[in-house]
């Protein structure tokens, strides 16, 4: 941790600000989830930045370090960034829009009994948001 720079906030959003990790902590707030489904829901990561991400993010307990059936699980504290990382990207989009003087479309986020294909459809809606 920065040692300059000791409020939580801040941390926290050292986090947020690295590419693809708030994306990587959505799709596991969903569900657990294994390396290939994890990559495929991240369109355009290659395994190298994956592999990173994982390893920081098992690093700073957000991830487990150890998988449940393959699959990557989060924390108790990783599901609560990763609820608070849905939170701001619905609230900061519907704020976008709102200035823009558009309607915000209604969020229906994936839930953890869809099968891969279905929350594979939920990319690009996803990417407005988070």
């Amino acid at each position: 941790m920065d040692q300059e720079n000791n409020q939580g906030i801040a941390y926290s959003l050292s986090f947020l600000r690295k590419n693809d990790y708030p994306r990587a902590l959505f799709w596991l707030g969903v569900k657990p989830l294994d390396f290939k489904d994890l990559q495929e829901l991240l369109a355009g990561i290659s395994s190298n930045r994956l592999i990173t991400i994982i390893e920081d993010l098992q690093e700073k307990y957000i991830i487990s370090p150890i998988q449940e059936a393959g699959c990557f699980v989060l924390t108790t504290g990783g599901e609560e960034l990763a609820r608070i990382v849905t939170a701001l990207g619905v609230w900061g989009r519907q704020q976008m829009d709102e200035y823009n003087g558009e309607d915000s479309d209604q969020v229906v986020l994936p839930d953890s009994s869809m099968e891969q294909k279905e929350l594979l459809s939920y990319q690009n809606v996803i990417g407005r948001y988070v």
